[in-house]
């Protein structure tokens, strides 16, 4: 592997295509801005293409060979952590947003867990059982949530409410920033414009989302 691939991250904007191009990266962060709304629209529709081709790719996949799979994860690196997690949080999103039965949700989740758990640890030598088990509750609202992480500390929260408190509207994005560059002093300064662009982001895959209904 050479330096330049060596200094790559998830978060590299400008490395080689995948499912995205590097203007598309760009363009999602909220960097790349077009004059005319079509070309907008352009890229938003070239994106939607890629993806969907790209899960359906998943179907062909299976045939590649055992040494390819070993070289992504050896040139990856521990940096493929954040993009495994990213794609199981894009993933369930997609099977939530595809069933308009929301009470069965658990149940497709569950058989495709169980099935690529049992199928990879077979090849493994394993044989697994699969149990899962989801408990839900509302969250309360943002605001009330950040009063609550201010009073008994970040710990107090579950992973949804920190992700509720960083893409809400709600919460202020310079309070919010300096609650948490208080809490973690030595690590990089998170800056209020780095929560502003993501919110932005979320907030137009959501309306596109909306749009195609």
């Amino acid at each position: 592997m050479n330096d330049k691939q060596n200094e790559e991250t998830a978060y590299t904007r400008d490395r080689g295509r995948g499912i995205l191009t590097p203007t598309d990266r760009k363009y999602l962060l909220g960097e790349k801005k077009y004059s005319h709304p079509e070309s907008a629209r352009n890229r938003r529709a070239k994106i939607r293409q890629r993806i969907r081709n790209s899960i359906f790719d998943f179907v062909f996949l299976r045939y590649l060979e055992t040494r390819d799979c070993d070289q992504i994860v050896n040139t990856a690196g521990s940096e493929i952590n954040s993009g495994l997690s990213a794609a199981h949080l894009f993933l369930y999103d997609v099977l939530v947003r595809s069933k308009d039965d929301q009470m069965n949700i658990d149940m497709n989740l569950e058989a495709y867990i169980e099935q690529a758990v049992q199928a990879v640890d077979q090849q493994r030598g394993y044989r697994t059982e699969v149990s899962l088990e989801i408990e839900r509750e509302e969250l309360e609202k943002p605001a009330e949530v950040f009063q609550r992480a201010k009073k008994e500390g970040i710990r107090a929260l579950t992973g949804p409410e920190l992700s509720l408190l960083w893409n809400s509207d709600e919460v202020d994005a310079a309070e919010f920033a300096s609650f948490l560059n208080h809490l973690f002093p030595n690590e990089e300064e998170i800056k209020p414009n780095d929560i502003l662009k993501e919110r932005k982001g979320l907030q137009r895959y959501i309306e596109e989302l909306d749009r195609r209904r």
